[in-house]
């Protein structure tokens, strides 16, 4: 059920940006045709990226007791997740989110009013997920300037689509036994 409506809400938001796109004159500039070294250059940065973010990610996770929180409640919404809708998930949400912040509104606003933008799209309905929202923009901010420094979108979708996908089958996984308890 979450899978659906993440597609049809993400086919929704991409189906927005392609008419803000052409409203803007942009839409060959957000999908240009492919120069296959950059492609894999793009694909590149956007795997580093990634790899970053989720070091930072794990890092938080260790020291930072409001990292703990929030992974719990996301564990108990996303725990059921496997390997395939993962995929669905990352993939739409990178595509759709990317296109639509970095690749519409990014160049219309600036870097900093559409990562904050980025951040509050990102805001929970449980409050106990308010840091998420900080993460989000914060996330945002690197992906956009990333975006401004490459001009790709490739990249910044990579990015994204891999963090989602880690993240989920992350989540996903069962919960590892609490200290001093046997796993059977």
């Amino acid at each position: 059920m979450i899978v659906r409506a993440a597609v049809v809400g993400y086919g929704g938001l991409f189906a927005v940006t392609l008419l803000l796109a052409a409203w803007q004159g942009r839409l060959g500039a957000l999908f240009p045709p492919p120069r296959w070294p950059d492609t894999g250059f793009h694909v590149l940065i956007g795997a580093l990226v990634a790899a970053g973010v989720l070091m930072a990610a794990r890092t938080a996770r260790g020291a930072f007791a409001w990292a703990r929180r929030l992974d719990a409640e996301f564990r108990a919404v996303l725990g059921g997740v496997g390997r395939g809708r993962a995929l669905v998930l990352a993939v739409s949400s990178g595509l759709a989110e990317e296109a639509f912040f970095r690749g519409s509104m990014q160049p219309a606003l600036g870097l900093v009013w559409t990562s904050l933008l980025f951040g509050l799209a990102h805001f929970p309905v449980n409050r106990r997920l308010i840091p998420w929202t900080i993460l989000a923009a914060a996330v945002g901010f690197l992906l956009g300037s990333v975006y401004e420094t490459t001009g790709s979108l490739l990249a910044v979708a990579v990015a994204h689509g891999l963090i989602n996908f880690v993240e989920l089958l992350r989540l996903g996984r069962r919960r590892a036994p609490e200290a001093g308890v046997k796993a059977l």
